[in-house]
């Protein structure tokens, strides 16, 4: 039997390991320059791509790829946000981009507001101001603006309150045009609504992987960019893909990225495996040479494996290398449970498993004769928000990106008869959180005492 040490060492030199790390190593220039997430590069970078009249040569092209990522994530409007992204270009006139050093002149800011931003240069004003007129195909003598605006985070939360200042002042001072408020923020700052997010189903929340996957990779095959302009667009691309946060987390990965992880993964499956084993065991010699590999030697190599398989949900546990007290709360998810309050009535659902813990929410919700089937037959997605490609349960077991389910749980409906596919390779946490909304979905209120508590830190 092989030593977890070979193990790794055949994991370490394997050529698609070696091609993930080279594709994490190569230069960029924002890093370089010691401005990977500074916001004001950010919002420059998004003004840049958004004129029609710079010379990158994509005209009105990113502008309506952008609005095409904001009618995804909309919680009302969609349809008129799809409208306005796929109009014809030639009923845009009078473009105007407006940079975000520049907005206050536009007097959107309260004074207050204006005084804060110049202590703190995350806040007191938005980043990117889009300006159009469009333009009546019937009736060309008919014109009406719209305005985009955007507020972008990197490292600062997401102010409710600025969002409510802001809204409150585009309906007073643009009550007669069309406006959207966008939140472009990290992934892990959008909670299950734009309202929850932001404060008001009125703004619409973004990620730094829709950029990526909606508006920047389309822009970099697009025929009619400029050769000039590409490096510009690829090396923001792999800025985004850089972590943050003290290397905890990344904004955005690419598709690149993502072939790689999930072939590494599929072939060393064992040898993750093992690493997340031995992370929860006591200090041993053998444990610390592990450790010092994993997050020292290969760790940026491996804090995007591992970023990527939680994102995709796809594996039950991943490793963590805490200490033991947190190693001892960790195994608190050996037992999951969930607390249903319907009716007046107060029902405890528990599982030692994700699966179990689903079969047994499902049976509950059909005793209840509750509408889940709906559900079921559109898919349900998997994870605390609905913009994922995966689902957690469907009349067949494929996912919405058309990949196969990784594992196939069934569920045997006592209502309808048919046979409900559960993808059950996803880790505690996000079965947990899944299973919550699914409950919310149709009406139920729900507690998950182990995420409330904190136990998400650990999974």
């Amino acid at each position: 039997m092989k030593s977890l040490k070979r193990m790794l060492y055949e994991l370490t030199m394997d050529k698609e390991f070696v091609a993930l790390k080279f594709l994490i190593d190569r230069p960029n220039v924002f890093h370089v320059v010691g401005a990977t997430h500074l916001e004001t590069w950010h919002s420059r970078f998004l003004t840049w791509l958004l004129d029609p009249t710079e010379r990158h040569m994509l005209g009105y092209y990113p502008f309506q790829r952008f609005l095409m990522a904001v009618a995804e994530s909309a919680d009302e409007n969609l349809d008129d946000i799809t409208d306005l992204a796929m109009l014809n270009v030639n009923q845009f006139r009078h473009p105007e981009v407006i940079a975000e050093k520049d907005i206050n002149k536009l007097d959107i800011d309260e004074q207050e507001n204006l005084e804060e931003s110049e202590k703190n240069d995350d806040k007191g004003r938005l980043d990117v101001f889009f300006k159009v007129n469009i333009v009546d195909e019937k009736d060309p003598s008919q014109e009406k603006r719209l305005i985009l605006a955007v507020e972008q985070k990197v490292y600062a939360r997401v102010d409710v309150n600025q969002c409510n200042k802001y809204l409150r002042k585009f309906e007073e001072k643009f009550k007669d045009e069309t406006f959207l408020l966008v939140g472009l923020v990290p992934k892990s700052q959008i909670k299950d609504s734009n309202e929850a997010t932001f404060g008001s189903s009125k703004w619409n929340g973004i990620d730094y992987q829709q950029l990526v996957d909606i508006v920047l990779m389309p822009c970099l095959e697009n025929p009619d960019l400029s050769i000039y302009a590409k490096p510009i667009i690829q090396q923001y691309v792999d800025a985004l893909r850089m972590p943050y946060k003290g290397k905890r987390e990344k904004l955005a990965t690419i598709e690149e990225e993502r072939i790689l992880v999930r072939s590494i993964y599929d072939r060393f499956e064992d040898v993750f495996k093992a690493i997340t084993n031995i992370s929860n065991e006591d200090d041993s010699e053998e444990r610390n040479y592990v450790n010092t590999v994993v997050n020292e030697t290969y760790g940026e190599v491996f804090r995007t494996i591992k970023w990527i398989l939680n994102e995709e949900n796809d594996v039950e546990e991943l490793w963590n290398f805490s200490t033991p007290f947190q190693r001892t709360i960790h195994k608190r998810w050996d037992e999951l449970h969930i607390v249903i309050n319907h009716e007046n009535e107060e029902t405890i659902i528990d599982g030692k498993t994700v699966a179990e813990l689903w079969k047994k929410s499902l049976q509950w919700i059909e005793e209840q004769q509750l509408p889940l089937h709906q559900l079921v037959e559109e898919g349900f997605i998997l994870g605390g928000g609905d913009r994922g490609n995966r689902y957690a349960i469907a009349l067949q077991p494929i996912h919405k990106n058309r990949k196969k389910f990784a594992s196939i749980h069934t569920y045997e409906s006592i209502i309808t008869g048919e046979t409900y596919f559960l993808e059950t390779k996803i880790n505690p946490h996000s079965g947990m959180l899944t299973i919550a909304k699914l409950l919310k979905n149709l009406g139920v209120a729900v507690e998950t005492p182990l995420l409330e508590t904190g136990g998400t830190v650990l999974v």
